[in-house]
């Protein structure tokens, strides 16, 4: 994957919440800037990624978008916002993507920030007044430049490997789930992400049945990241995903580097009555 060198835009970190976080301000100085900046001079945000996940998502957000609870599935740690956000889809707006590289404008994660026509609940942050102009403006343009994520291949591991699923391990989740998302530590080879290679099954009094049909592909603009959609949403009950990982045909990146073993992970799903 290339990746565009976005242009670097420097402005005040926002006073605000980003993308669905509600809170009181705890965690920022008087000036709307994080704590522990040290010289009290506050870093400047900037069009790249691991600046708006150091200085937005990490410091402000993660309080409520975290953990298997995140609102609408969309947990911005660093451990899981970029896979989640790039070339994902919505799950508030069917078809649309929560960032669309390339296309700010076509972005739900902006839609929602500006209070656009059309977008499911209320403007973002919720609870707090509108982001900034200039900062609304430097997430823009990372997107404008193809919302790269900053990683160079020197930085990756050796080994192809699952870095993050939604839902995730053992994780239990209110439903409707209307996608599985996967991310994996390579650009996946998009020509074995295919009915033998992913298996969705829906385990019932100790025995698995399958969970019906799924479509998957890559996130667009995202090649690390597979979405999977199934035919219909998931209701209540424990589901088990299997990345097939070893043999002919097996799950690989796009240098032909298989996983080397089968993966699965197993998470529950349960209606808004029957959660905990």
């Amino acid at each position: 994957m290339s990746y565009v060198s976005g242009a670097r835009l420097l402005v005040p970190l926002s006073t605000a919440l980003l993308a669905g976080c509600a809170g009181n301000g705890v965690g920022l100085d008087a000036n709307g800037q994080p704590l522990g900046s040290g010289s009290g001079v506050p870093p400047p945000l900037t069009a790249d990624f691991q600046s708006i996940q150091d200085n937005v998502f990490t410091p402000i957000c993660v309080r409520c978008h975290s953990g298997a609870g995140a609102p609408e599935g969309l947990a911005l740690d660093a451990a899981h916002s970029y896979a989640l956000l790039v070339g994902v889809p919505s799950n508030e707006a069917a078809g649309v993507l929560r960032v669309k590289p390339g296309v700010p404008d076509s972005s739900y994660l902006v839609l929602k920030l500006q209070g656009s026509p059309g977008i499911v609940g209320v403007q973002m942050p919720f609870g707090g007044p509108p982001l900034p102009q200039a900062t609304l403006d430097v997430i823009r343009q990372w997107i404008t430049n193809g919302a790269p994520n900053g990683v160079m291949a020197s930085e990756r591991a050796a080994s192809f490997a699952v870095a993050a699923t939604s839902p995730e391990n053992q994780s239990r989740v209110v439903g409707p789930v209307q996608q599985i998302v996967v991310a994996f530590n390579h650009e996946v080879d998009a020509s074995l992400i295919n009915d033998t290679t992913l298996r969705l099954e829906r385990l019932t009094a100790g025995a698995a049945a399958p969970a019906g049909s799924i479509s998957a592909r890559l996130a667009e603009g995202n090649a690390s990241v597979v979405v999977i959609i199934p035919r219909s949403a998931l209701g209540a009950g424990t589901y088990r995903l299997t990345l097939r990982g070893s043999g002919g045909g097996a799950l690989a990146d796009v240098d032909a580097r298989a996983l080397g073993n089968d993966y699965s992970w197993e998470f529950t799903v349960d209606t808004v009555d029957s959660a905990p």
